[in-house]
């Protein structure tokens, strides 16, 4: 088998300067590549993508707990993507994030890392940006792209930081004599208006319109524990229905909705 250059996106498989179809089958054998007529069975350019990727590409490792709030959209975008992975229990009760081997992939020592062809990065929003540019037709283009990254990137900072390091931490992790109440009282008002602006952006289905995009992993793992928790919230419909339009998918069920109830303390 002869080699050849290629280079991948949503439309298809472009080798040597030349449009193949989905008809096109990528092989990889003997430390070459080439092309054979192969049609999926779905004919879809995302069955064809997963199929070319489990074929020629070394396995995705995931270091991380599932319980983590950060892990979890993650391995539900892995799943919904149909990619293959490897997931390895870390941090937590687990341990095995102060080890030299894994402070050199992240000097933090948090999870998750993804590691693939010997390079490792971290950061949840990082990751998932990773995973739809390679595998889920994000937008090359970069206004595009920005468009959608900037309400990730947002939803880090207005809705990660009070739903988990404030909200979570002091009504599942914190007894309730230590409380912060203040502090949980700000985040809960801080919540209304991001959640607020979260339910504006959902377009059809999902945030992504009718497929999931980078936002629905980050934010729409979220809200497993959002609803679950027992705290104030502002009444939005719409971003309820859009819960409830996740917990019908089979990933977001498995690896999204993950009692959490094992890990409050007691007299929370």
């Amino acid at each position: 088998m002869a080699a050849v250059a290629f280079d991948v996106n949503p439309e298809g498989i472009r080798i040597l300067g030349n449009q193949f179809g989905l008809s096109d089958h990528i092989i990889f054998a003997n430390g070459a590549l080439s092309v054979a007529p192969y049609r999926s069975k779905s004919g879809s350019p995302l069955a064809m993508r997963q199929r070319f990727y489990r074929d020629i590409e070394k396995m995705i490792t995931i270091h991380g707990r599932i319980s983590s709030s950060n892990v979890q959209p993650v391995i539900w975008c892995l799943e919904e993507l149909g990619l293959e992975y490897e997931r390895l229990d870390v941090s937590g009760p687990f341990g095995g994030n102060d080890t030299p081997e894994f402070l050199a992939m992240n000097p933090l020592g948090l999870v998750p890392v993804l590691e693939q062809d010997g390079q490792a990065i971290s950061e949840v929003v990082t990751i998932l940006r990773y995973l739809m540019r390679r595998y889920g037709g994000h937008p090359a283009d970069p206004m595009a792209a920005a468009r959608i990254e900037r309400w990730a990137d947002m939803s880090r900072q207005h809705v990660y930081v009070p739903l988990i390091p404030m909200i979570f931490w002091q009504l599942i992790r914190t007894p309730a004599s230590e409380r912060n109440e203040a502090g949980v009282a700000n985040a809960i008002a801080s919540l209304k208006q991001s959640m607020s602006i979260v339910e504006g952006l959902i377009e059809g289905p999902f945030i992504g319109g009718n497929s999931l995009n980078l936002v629905d992993y980050q934010i729409g793992s979220l809200l497993y524990r959002y609803y679950e928790m027992d705290f104030e919230k502002a009444d939005l419909p719409g971003l309820r229905a859009y819960y409830d339009r996740l917990c019908e998918r089979p990933a977001y069920r498995d690896f999204v909705m993950v009692d959490f109830m094992s890990m409050k303390v007691p007299g929370a």
